[in-house]
């Protein structure tokens, strides 16, 4: 059974949209519009009750990539559209580490028991994602942390059993069958290794930026779930910087 006890913010909900191309792109304010209606139905329409259904505390908005059209601030008209009067603010210029440091944030404030419920909008020219949070749900994060390794295989448990030096992410690294990754993109070459654990491994859709395990986040819980892991470690690597990001979440049972 998982440890919960040093659980963090339980992940109450997630989503995502594709946004495709078009001339001029979409603005950060309409990409949020978007992800609030929630992905479309059968007829074409927005299906009902994407938006976080609980007032918000708190509401960040991460982003890798410039706004195509800065007309409105975008934290400023999610934190109007969304229930109750949240304080928002927006994460940038960290590459594919924003979602990451928007959510260590969100857990900070969380642990020292200034935060009910949240929301972190994650947002990308060609994609975008969702995350609700400090409600209920299944999972809990237990940590979140940054390498600056070049080696990332040095830093994700459990291709190494040495014991960790401090600075090392607050992971367990004892090996074993019971953990599950997610990995992005930038970090596609370390499938095999894992998976020759006995790891169950899962990739997020190219071409998603800094919204691309976070996109693929629902689907590798529910799987995570039916194998019985204890634990499911969501990384990406930040190909300009080297910068592994990691976000350990771990099953409430």
């Amino acid at each position: 059974m998982a440890d919960a006890t040093a659980a963090g913010l339980r992940l109450a909900g997630t989503w995502g949209l594709d946004f495709p191309a078009r001339p001029g792109g979409r603005s950060f304010v309409e990409m949020g519009g978007e992800l609030l209606a929630g992905p479309p139905g059968q007829d074409g329409r927005p299906a009902p009750g994407a938006p976080p259904p609980r007032p918000l505390d708190y509401l960040v908005v991460a982003h890798e990539a410039y706004d195509a059209t800065p007309a409105g601030l975008v934290a400023g008209y999610l934190a109007d559209a969304c229930p109750g009067d949240p304080r928002a603010f927006s994460l940038a210029d960290q590459g594919i580490g924003a979602p990451f440091s928007g959510l260590r944030i969100l857990d900070r404030i969380h642990r020292g028991g200034g935060l009910d419920d949240a929301a972190l909008f994650v947002l990308d020219p060609a994609a975008g994602a969702v995350l609700t949070v400090g409600g209920t749900g299944d999972w809990a994060l237990r940590t979140v942390a940054e390498e600056r390794a070049g080696a990332a295989a040095d830093c994700l448990p459990p291709l190494t059993g040495a014991p960790a030096p401090p600075s090392a992410p607050a992971l367990d690294r004892a090996p074993g069958p019971r953990t599950a990754y997610l990995l992005g993109e930038g970090l596609r070459d370390l499938a095999g290794a894992l998976e020759a654990t006995g790891a169950t491994v899962r990739h997020a859709a190219p071409g998603h930026g800094c919204a691309g395990v976070w996109r693929a986040l629902p689907a590798a819980l529910r799987g995570a779930a039916e194998e019985g892991a204890e634990r499911l470690v969501v990384a990406d690597r930040d190909g300009g910087l080297g910068r592994l990001h990691l976000a350990g979440f771990v099953p409430l049972r």
